[in-house]
């Protein structure tokens, strides 16, 4: 009687669903002992007790469960959802399930569901939704509000009625990548756990970027940038792009200076390669950098990369004669140096023959192409300087203009010029000659003046003057042009002019008055002469 009273008591409080167990099952799931284990009770939907024999609608074990009404069915569940009813299998009383995502970002807030259902006909109390937080998870918020005490969140209902449900909604993050696991318990009237445990995995992408770059090329050269992006993380990366912002001074072959380079998904433990190619505007020395965007706020930046843009530069300088006499060569020095900071590759040198020259030789293996004299250099380091030297013989008087010019590979051409005066240069013949010697005393001697140009230039202003001793005596003069006989001295008017190769005479008639051996003295200046010249010429009166 006493087994049955308790029995009865117990039962009154919590009602089960279909199905049967035996006392001694039931209490041994309670941890109570039966008074008499070999005393069979069985309790029955609406935990009446029935006293041994048993009736044939409940036999012992739940052998013959009650049919009871199916439960209605659970409402659809997300992913990664577990549930569990409690006791187990035939007599459940309380369900118990929980959601979360099956993936989460690692830092990222996220959704997760607890529901709890009353799954018998009697309204339950004290009702105690627990959740025990793993370390990697931090709770947030939820509706309702929770207790929160160390490391456990408690939702706490004064009663949940007949097949009510009750719905807790909350956020949480994971702190750290991995599983993140946590378990719901509950309890109720009487103190009964029924963990219902679910798990995520925490993710987190890791987006490496780098990029390399020449350390030098020349201003004609491309820029070859390699970028690497690479997901050492634990999670996938999504709509990953590159983006490349070029420096002034350099653009891509259509002529963008913003590069964007579309990766999209990039799974964790790959990475992708992408090649950029640049050109530079002009010399300089160019920082850059690369980055790598994706969703959730990713943003990465390469390390910095320079280049230094060089270029060769030419400078030229000419050297030769100012001036130079018609029977003379003129020898010109070209000197050709790489002032820039990178190496000229085919260098080439050219010297344009001038007009009214002819050419004699050139210096290291200078070659006559048509109307040129051409070197060439295959490479001159920056500071290197190559020097050539030509020779002409000019055919004329005038002015000989020599221009010589430098190019090479990916750099201007320059160019240099030496202009030379070309003169003739008159070298006047003077000669006195007597046409009779010896004279007698009273006869008439002819001297004849003779003045040549020997030169390449004429003679300009040539005046002539004729010096008579005592013993002759002054007749007659004649010639290219007057001249004026005074104190012994004929003195002759100026030849203008006297052109190369050309020659002017003059006659002058004396009288031997006297013996002696005597002298006629000519004398002769021009504007293209500093001194005077002097001609003497001797004859013999004799009686």
């Amino acid at each position: 009687m006493v087994k049955k009273i308790f029995f009865a008591i117990l039962v009154s409080s919590f009602v089960l669903t279909a199905g049967c167990y035996s006392c001694k099952t039931w209490q041994h799931m309670h941890g109570r002992e039966p008074a008499d284990p070999s005393a069979e009770f069985m309790w029955e939907k609406g935990c009446k007790p029935a006293p041994m024999p048993l009736p044939e609608k409940c036999q012992p074990e739940c052998a013959k469960p009650v049919v009871a009404p199916p439960p209605p069915p659970p409402a659809p569940i997300v992913a990664n959802c577990a549930a569990k009813t409690y006791p187990g299998e035939g007599c459940e009383v309380v369900r118990l399930e929980k959601c979360m995502p099956s993936q989460v970002r690692t830092g990222k807030e996220f959704e997760f569901k607890i529901k709890v259902t009353n799954l018998i006909a009697n309204t339950l109390t004290d009702v105690v939704v627990t959740d025990t937080l793993n370390d990697n998870f931090q709770y947030k918020t939820s509706n309702p509000k929770a207790i929160v005490q160390g490391n456990k969140i408690m939702w706490v209902f004064p009663t949940l009625g007949p097949k009510e449900s009750r719905e807790i909604t909350g956020t949480g993050i994971a702190t750290a990548s991995g599983i993140v696991k946590n378990c719901v318990d509950v309890t109720y009237k009487l103190p009964i756990k029924m963990p219902v445990c679910v798990q995520t995995v925490s993710v987190q992408p890791n987006i490496v970027i780098s990029k390399t770059a020449p350390a030098e090329v020349s201003v004609c050269d491309s820029i070859n940038y390699t970028i690497r992006i690479e997901n050492s993380g634990t999670g996938s990366a999504s709509n990953v792009r590159i983006v490349d912002n070029l420096p002034d001074g350099l653009q891509t072959a259509q002529g963008a200076s913003k590069i964007e380079i579309p990766i999209g998904t990039l799974l964790p433990g790959t990475a992708r390669t992408a090649s950029i190619v640049v050109k530079p505007q002009r010399p300089g020395t160019f920082t850059n950098k690369a980055v790598a965007i994706a969703d959730d706020n990713i943003m990465v930046e390469s390390p910095t990369v320079t280049t230094e843009v060089k270029q060769p530069i030419l400078s030229i300088t000419k050297t030769g004669p100012d001036t130079l006499y018609i029977d003379r060569q003129a020898t010109y020095e070209i000197s050709v140096t790489n002032t820039g900071n990178w190496p000229a590759v085919d260098t080439i040198i050219e010297d344009l023959v001038p007009a009214g020259v002819t050419f004699v030789k050139a210096s290291q293996g200078g070659a006559v192409v048509n109307d040129k004299i051409m070197w060439k250099v295959a490479k001159l380091n920056p500071g290197a300087t190559a020097k050539t030297s030509v020779t002409y013989r000019p055919n004329g008087i005038g002015t000989i203009v020599n221009v010589a010019k430098a190019s090479a590979v990916c750099c201007d051409a320059v160019t240099a010029t030496a202009k030379t005066l070309v003169r003739g240069a008159p070298g006047i013949l003077l000669e006195a000659i007597d046409l009779v010697d010896p004279i007698r005393i009273g006869e008439d001697v002819t001297y004849k003046i003779m003045v040549t140009n020997q030169g390449t230039a004429a003679g300009t202003n040539i005046v002539i003057k004729a010096m008579l001793e005592p013993q002759m005596g002054y007749i007659s003069n004649a010639g290219a042009t007057d001249g004026v006989y005074a104190g012994d001295t004929i003195t002759f008017a100026p030849l203008p002019s006297l052109a190369p190769k050309a020659r002017a005479s003059w006659e002058i008639i004396v009288k031997a008055k006297a013996i002696g051996d005597v002298r006629f003295k000519v004398v002769m200046t021009s504007d293209q002469l500093s001194r005077v010249v002097e001609e003497t010429e001797s004859t013999n009166f004799y009686e």
